[in-house]
């Protein structure tokens, strides 16, 4: 029977500054006397992930966070005003959690609403655009139990299910170790492998057990993953298949991509809205790669790793709604000989992959879109059956955006920077391997 992993988002810790202040204190109380009263009320059917009891002192705490974000099968956010005031880790796990809920409707959200917080304090800003009320909120909380008896019937159905379902991290993660057991099996090197590029790291204890380890090691520091694959592919002997070696590349290749980021286009897609995406290499073809735009490439791939069924298509210019329109008409039906306006327009309406009109930097194009064209966008976009806009921003976020676009989470340039170099590196020493 796998226990029910039920995550708790909040920013509730006491911490120095607040003794004396006893909304801080009680809020902290709170908090504790919730997790044992769901522990004393579920028992072992319950796992219950929370910082402060699941970390330890030496623990990558924002690794550990972000694996149990993928991993659980509900959550409960606890929205204080300090959570929606100055917390940015409350708001990335929001739109995590936000994102597995739009993946799988069974999955189990409820926010909770202390401290006077109301419906219309998450409908402003950043949560506005997570539309976290569409779920139903428990208010009017004082006490754990006031949280225990209002969870109890909506956690009931979710807990008897989580055996029959799959996160999509579960999925993604299951399809590397089956590949890893498929390979591992012939291959003499796996042991003396791990204990060259594992040294600090216990060997597992049977050959069995080397695709769980292997697997949960890429899993578990997503941003060394690739440069990880590397070693272990160089030490490999015999020599892999290339078959195999191809698949797993591309399996964990945009694994580095924040997982809110994913969740955040996956959600945005289903309303129409405008994106926007900041980095270097948003747009940036490379032939050797086999990429046309290889940062928006990857965060798809991690959007929607389970299909191969995504198309871009890149705007050159900006102007008003129409000219963009037309533009996305003309490439669309680019090598389509034959077909009339009305034809291309019709079909492109019914497209069944997934289609992200790309724009250009607004640096290269002149002024951000005004809000009356991206709002004749979103209106395009939602009058299609799998379309959506993706503006690059540039190489930063901008301090301000319109209202009508929605910002992924500001991406690094160095994390950006060194994946572009990792794939590289791997993509050249699988090259020298087996050289055509």
């Amino acid at each position: 029977m796998v226990a029910f992993k039920l995550f708790i988002s909040h920013s509730l810790r006491s911490r120095p500054h607040h003794k004396g202040n006893a909304q801080a204190e009680n809020n902290w109380r709170l908090l504790q006397e919730t997790c044992c009263a769901l522990k004393a009320e579920y028992g072992e059917a319950i796992e219950i992930l929370v910082d402060y009891q699941g970390l330890h002192p030496g623990d990558d705490w924002e690794q550990c966070i972000n694996l149990w974000l993928n991993e659980c099968h509900g959550a409960i956010i606890l929205f204080s005003q300090r959570a929606i005031d100055e917390s940015d880790w409350v708001k990335k796990e929001a739109a995590i959690l936000s994102w597995r809920k739009a993946l799988n409707t069974e999955f189990l959200l409820i926010p909770v609403l202390l401290d006077a917080v109301t419906h219309q304090d998450l409908e402003r800003d950043f949560f506005r655009t997570l539309r976290i009320t569409r779920e139903v909120c428990l208010e009017k909380v004082v006490t754990a139990q006031d949280i225990v008896v209002g969870v109890h019937p909506r956690l009931t159905h979710p807990m008897r299910r989580c055996n029959d379902w799959k996160t999509p991290f579960d999925r993604l993660r299951t399809s590397v170790e089956q590949l890893f057991v498929e390979e591992v099996k012939v291959l003499a090197s796996v042991e003396a492998a791990w204990s060259q590029l594992f040294p600090d790291t216990a060997q597992p204890e049977t050959q069995a057990m080397y695709p769980v380890a292997l697997t949960e090691h890429l899993f578990n520091h997503p941003g060394q993953s690739l440069e990880s694959f590397r070693e272990l592919l160089d030490k490999l002997q015999p020599r892999p298949r290339r078959e195999w070696v191809e698949e797993l590349f591309k399996l964990i290749r945009a694994l580095w991509v924040d997982a809110g980021a994913a969740g955040i286009i996956r959600d945005a897609r289903s309303h129409g809205q405008c994106m926007a995406l900041n980095g270097r290499y948003v747009a940036t073809a490379n032939t050797f790669l086999n990429t046309d735009h290889f940062t928006l490439d990857r965060y798809l791939e991690r959007a929607w790793p389970e299909t191969n069924q995504v198309q871009v298509i890149q705007v050159a210019r900006v102007g008003d709604a129409d000219e963009i329109w037309s533009q996305v008409l003309d490439r669309y039906a680019s090598g389509q000989q034959g077909l009339l306006d009305e034809e291309v327009e019709a079909e492109l309406r019914q497209h069944p992959f997934h289609l992200i009109i790309l724009l250009p930097t607004p640096g290269l194009s002149g002024e951000l879109l005004d809000p009356r064209t991206l709002l004749a966008l979103e209106e395009q976009a939602r009058r299609c059956r799998s379309l959506m806009f993706m503006i690059h921003i540039g190489e930063q976020m901008p301090d301000y955006l319109p209202r009508e676009i929605r910002a992924l989470p500001e991406l690094s340039a160095a994390i950006e920077k060194i994946q572009y170099r990792d794939e590289r590196f791997v993509r050249r020493l699988i090259n020298n391997k087996y050289p055509d």
